[in-house]
């Protein structure tokens, strides 16, 4: 059933695919009568304009590729990114009638019986789901509904968008060669996104970290209206990234705060996401524009979180100083910190790798007062590196490739945003503050507060049992580490509970003694030996006389 429903879905996806394609052609070739070629084709689009509508008609997953590509300016003509932008936050939505239906088969009720107020019409579309504004308890929420069709949609685009591939590749279309990284990559990452059950604990997760940041602002989830299919959380107050684009592209003027800087707002998404992912361990994966918040203060508000990363100590350790190196075009470091978050097949050519990014790296750096600058993105940098590892069978480990992804959309993002910003070097300074704070609290973190205790106790036992064997080495008048001759004599047999009555009794003698400066002095160890002298002398003394 379910071969039948995926093989349905890339016919589907191919019949969309052809029909443009002929469409479009068509007005190419009738291009002299445009009055026919309107009549034959439909409207006449340009290529940016088709592949959105070949895109928006096929839906479902290929709505969230469009969205990766929109952001790929060095992948895509600038002409084809800035139609595709209207993919982030413009798609199609469906009808209020199938929101109700959801509510009702989730939650038991409607959202008008839920909420105060609830818009109908939705605030955005995409790809997963819509959102609509409403209002429960006086608190102003934005709720997140999951579109119908989506799960049955992921796999079987999934297989097509595998089929496009393999076909690509088959017939060796090198004109099409440039998809080919991206849509692997994309396949790996959109899964997480269709349990908004998982987004909810992303977004706590990714709150609790941001609250010492004043420039992050994540909002808060209400359980009580949270399901798989539905996400409640708090409403932020500010445009999206995305509309902000699209109204310096249209020549309108944007509704920003009079104290928005573009520049400062894409340092702090750089700032911000490094923090996220180097500090705390995880970090918002699906950094595109519709996703992110201008609000007050240069303050960039997260939304979205469905696609988040979550990386380990060891991962982020050595993802810094990959980061830094390649942002200092240190080649030799930048490898041996890519081994160090890779699995090395048994055929893996490390050298091969190594030559590799040699090469490829004469296109990465430029040179400018006298330092070495990126001067290509790091979308290009990160595609090569993932080229170079699966041709020489070095895997990057899957957290490490979900980071790669994120880095790779934040790029696109800055050169779309702010063209004019030094990322290298702000990667460069980034890390090296990074590396101070991990040093410093690698220093101070409970980690080694525990260790040294765990030292020092072992320190303690070891000088108690060895005090205790001295004592009863003393007691009993052998040498250390003789051999018993196993006589049972009398006089040894009566001995023994007066021995341990000694011992018990030298080990307790600076808390009987005394308290305050008298019972410090006797912890000190010029105090214990001359408690311990005095002790033998004691015990030599009543020996003599029990046993005479």
């Amino acid at each position: 059933m379910k071969a039948a429903g995926r093989a349905q879905r890339i016919i589907h996806v191919l019949r969309i695919a052809i029909l443009h394609i002929i469409l479009h052609g068509l007005h190419k070739l009738l291009k002299r009568w445009p009055g026919l070629a309107t009549k034959l084709a439909g409207q006449n689009l340009s290529g940016p304009e088709r592949l959105r509508a070949a895109i928006e008609d096929i839906g479902g997953t290929f709505i969230k590729f469009g969205q990766v590509m929109a952001m790929q300016s060095d992948l895509l003509p600038l002409q084809y990114c800035k139609v595709l932008f209207t993919l982030f936050d413009q798609v199609a939505p469906f009808d209020y009638a199938e929101v109700e239906r959801v509510f009702e088969e989730d939650l038991g009720q409607t959202p008008l019986q839920i909420f105060n107020s609830f818009d109908r019409t939705p605030i955005a579309t995409g790809s997963i789901g819509q959102v609509h504004v409403a209002t429960l308890n006086t608190i102003k929420v934005a709720v997140k509904i999951r579109r119908p069709t989506i799960v049955s949609d992921f796999a079987a685009d999934i297989a097509s968008m595998k089929f496009a591939v393999g076909m690509v590749k088959l017939l060796h279309i090198k004109w099409l060669y440039w998809i080919i990284a991206p849509t692997e990559e994309f396949v790996a990452w959109t899964q997480d996104e269709l349990d908004f059950r998982r987004e909810a604990h992303y977004i706590v997760e990714l709150g609790r970290n941001a609250q010492e940041n004043r420039f992050e602002k994540v909002p808060k989830v209400f359980w009580s209206c949270t399901t798989a299919r539905i996400l409640t959380a708090e409403f932020l107050d500010g445009i999206t990234l995305a509309e902000y684009l699209r109204m310096l592209d249209s020549g309108c003027s944007p509704q920003v705060p009079p104290e928005f800087d573009k520049d400062l707002f894409a340092a702090r998404l750089i700032d911000n996401f490094l923090g996220d992912a180097f500090r705390h361990g995880m970090f918002h994966a699906d950094l595109h524009p519709g996703n992110l918040m201008i609000l007050r203060g240069n303050v960039i508000g997260y939304i979205d979180f469905g696609i988040s990363g979550v990386l380990s100590r060891y991962s982020r350790r050595h993802l810094i100083a990959m980061t830094l190196a390649y942002a200092r075009g240190d080649l030799d470091k930048m490898c041996d910190a890519f081994f160090c978050i890779s699995t090395l097949a048994k055929n893996a050519d490390v050298h091969g790798f190594r030559v590799g990014v040699k090469k490829a790296s004469a296109a990465w750096y430029g040179h400018g007062s006298g330092q070495t600058r990126l001067r290509k993105s790091i979308t290009s940098i990160m595609l090569d590196l993932l080229i170079l590892s699966k041709n020489n069978g070095v895997w990057p480990q899957r957290d490490v490739i979900k980071y790669i992804r994120s880095a790779i959309a934040l790029d696109g993002l800055i050169k779309t945003f702010s063209p004019g910003a030094d990322i290298g070097l702000h990667l460069e300074k980034a890390c090296e503050r990074h590396i101070k704070w991990d040093s410093f609290r690698a220093l101070t973190s409970s980690d080694l507060a525990v260790g040294s205790f765990a030292a020092t106790t072992r320190l303690a036992g070891d000088g108690f049992l060895r005090a205790y064997a001295m004592l009863n080495h003393f007691a009993s008048e052998k040498p250390l580490g003789a051999a018993g001759n196993g006589d049972a004599r009398g006089p040894e047999q009566a001995r023994q509970p007066l021995q341990l009555v000694w011992i018990i009794f030298c080990l307790s003698l600076p808390a009987l003694l005394g308290s305050g400066r008298m019972s410090t002095s006797l912890l000190h160890p010029s105090g214990m030996l001359a408690t311990a002298a005095i002790s033998i002398v004691l015990w030599r003394a009543v020996r003599s006389m029990r046993f005479a």
